[in-house]
């Protein structure tokens, strides 16, 4: 299985996922919507990452807005991977979808990876959606942060296409990676 197959099988893996229990929420309360962009109102959170979609959002019978986070668990199948691309290297362990950790041996040039992460976001609601009704949008990155000689980030890509991941990996080695890990974000995983 090459890189590209593992992506796209964690991406539909997730989007059916989602559409099913978005699908399910709705069926019991008719006031539910997915993948809400909200801004979190907290200028201490550096923009885009104060930007995230809530997987589901519905009323309650009283009004009250609650928020749903679908979380999927790691597929116990899945096996862990090296891959060599001649100027760097890609380990894959595994990972969900919805909470991608992704670490690299070299400093991150923000101001690309921001560019990029608004542009995934869709933050102008511009990107058509799939034929499960998802809006092919990032949820959710976390600032970089780093420890000894790694730098990392987690990610929720939503309902993102598998070339997100791609691209993301592919603009992770234009700025000089040597070395990517992808694995779970998830505490414990």
């Amino acid at each position: 299985m090459n890189i590209e197959q593992i992506f796209a099988n964690e991406q539909q893996r997730y989007v059916q996922f989602l559409a099913e229990t978005r699908t399910k929420i709705a069926t019991e309360n008719p006031q539910t919507v997915g993948e809400l962009l909200v801004s979190i109102n907290n200028e201490a959170i550096a923009y885009p990452y104060r930007y995230v979609r809530v997987d589901v959002m519905s009323k309650t019978q009283d009004g009250t807005p609650k928020p749903y986070e679908i979380k999927l668990d790691l597929d116990p199948n899945f096996e862990a991977r090296g891959f060599n691309f001649g100027l760097f290297a890609v380990e894959v362990y595994p990972f969900t979808w919805n909470s991608v950790q992704v670490l690299v041996n070299k400093p991150i040039n923000t101001k690309q990876l921001e560019g990029w992460i608004t542009r995934w976001l869709d933050i102008e609601d511009e990107n058509q959606p799939d034929t499960l009704g998802n809006c092919q949008a990032i949820h959710s990155f976390s600032p970089i942060d780093q420890s000894e000689n790694w730098w990392y980030l987690t990610a929720d890509f939503g309902s993102a296409p598998a070339d997100a991941l791609i691209e993301f990996v592919e603009l992770m080695a234009s700025q000089g990676m040597t070395r990517i890990v992808i694995k779970s974000g998830e505490a414990g995983a």
